[in-house]
């Protein structure tokens, strides 16, 4: 079986430029062609040799010297959760390692 595959110029010239896989998923339109959707990948470049993580009970907080990220994934089937208190407890956890880290971060850049 043949599929034709269209993908976007960018990912085009990544292939040609790396010369090595791109990850993505393949959307199909019909059985014999399909559009191709790269995955967004972050890299070292964003984040640095400072860069450290913590893993919650929903999810993780990662931090850096040029970002922030939260993620929770929490399920709405889970037993003896609140969603919303859940978010807040979390979320609280989450600013005090990030405070911690650039307290720690700024002591170690100066």
């Amino acid at each position: 079986m043949n599929i034709t595959i269209q993908i976007s110029d960018h990912a085009y010239q990544q292939l040609l430029s790396s010369g090595s896989r791109l990850q993505g998923t393949i959307g199909l339109i019909n059985p014999n062609e399909g559009n191709f959707n790269a995955h967004i990948r972050h890299t070292a470049e964003d984040g640095g040799i400072h860069s450290k993580h913590i893993r919650l009970r929903h999810g993780r907080v990662s931090v850096n010297e040029k970002r922030v990220r939260l993620t929770l994934h929490i399920g709405l089937d889970e037993a003896g959760i609140i969603p919303s208190e859940a978010i807040e407890d979390e979320s609280r956890e989450a600013g005090g390692f990030v405070d911690d880290y650039f307290h720690h971060y700024l002591e170690i850049t100066r």
